[in-house]
């Protein structure tokens, strides 16, 4: 195989982090490069430690944690388009005229396409179509990076890349980040257990997931635990002061922080076909 390729298109800083860090690790320390693109600079999100950012300069704080996050990873080369964070679902800021999924999709397909003719990518990385909890940046990008997958590799899709200089490209897989259903309520009671006082989550937020049926892949991510927890700790802004995965027994943080999920959405997984630890296996 020519040098190995993945191309991880996320909406927020920190999405790069908390449910994919671990594959991006264990990809970068076997040597694929990567790319990581980020729609927005998640100004709408919580600023969980008091005093690191205000919700004026929540945005570049966070830009400068996801450079510190990239450099963490050991990710290649990284870049932010800028669009404004939509928030949750049905908050106020969902209807601000600048909020990504208010732009339409074909202006950040474009943008999308062209990283893969650029950058050439065996394999595209996502959230799967339900954005994880629900969340419409989630959602939003993981339509678009779906759809830059179709039609990257067509001539007739945005020409003028090509009189430009680009050429064509067709990736050979596209995997989506998932969750299993149930897991916050899995989660939540193993860290009861080990004596961390924590909230079981709602039955609504208990809900929250992907059919275990429906998922592919459970990655073992546990050998490169402490570098998931580095990139993590660079999102300050986005952590909770009492976060526990540093306290509990290296085991425990294993099996929650340790496993990550994923759907390969294409080629689709043939019936009794083994999956590897690894997004590129048996490609050639």
């Amino acid at each position: 195989m020519s040098e190995r390729r993945l191309l991880a298109c996320f909406a927020h800083p920190d999405d790069e982090a908390f449910p994919v860090g671990g594959a991006l690790a264990l990809h970068a320390h076997q040597g694929v490069k990567i790319r990581l693109v980020t729609t927005t600079l998640g100004e709408e999100g919580e600023i969980r430690q008091p005093g690191l950012a205000t919700q004026e300069t929540l945005g570049l704080t966070r830009k400068l944690e996801l450079a510190a996050s990239v450099e963490t990873l050991g990710i290649h080369e990284h870049s932010v388009l800028g669009y404004r964070d939509s928030g949750m679902a049905g908050t106020a800021p969902n209807n601000h005229p600048d909020a990504y999924i208010n732009v339409p999709d074909k202006l950040i397909v474009e943008q999308l396409v062209k990283h893969i003719r650029e950058f050439k990518p065996q394999v595209l990385l996502t959230f799967e179509n339900g954005g994880l909890y629900g969340h419409p940046d989630h959602i939003a990008i993981s339509r678009q990076t779906t759809q830059a997958f179709q039609l990257a590799g067509d001539s007739s899709q945005f020409p003028q890349q090509l009189v430009e200089g680009l050429q064509t490209h067709k990736p050979e897989r596209l995997f989506y980040s998932a969750r299993p259903v149930g897991f916050r309520m899995e989660w939540a009671l193993k860290l009861q257990e080990a004596g961390v006082e924590i909230e079981l989550p709602t039955p609504e937020r208990a809900s929250e997931g992907t059919p275990a049926d429906e998922i592919h892949l459970e990655m073992d991510v546990s050998e490169h635990l402490d570098t998931k927890i580095a990139c993590i700790k660079c999102h300050q802004t986005q952590m909770a002061p009492d976060w526990p995965y540093e306290k509990v027994p290296r085991a425990l943080a294993a099996s929650i922080l340790g496993r990550e999920h994923y759907i390969r959405a294409w080629p689709e997984v043939s019936p009794g076909e083994p999956m590897s630890n690894n997004f590129f296996h048996n490609l050639k």
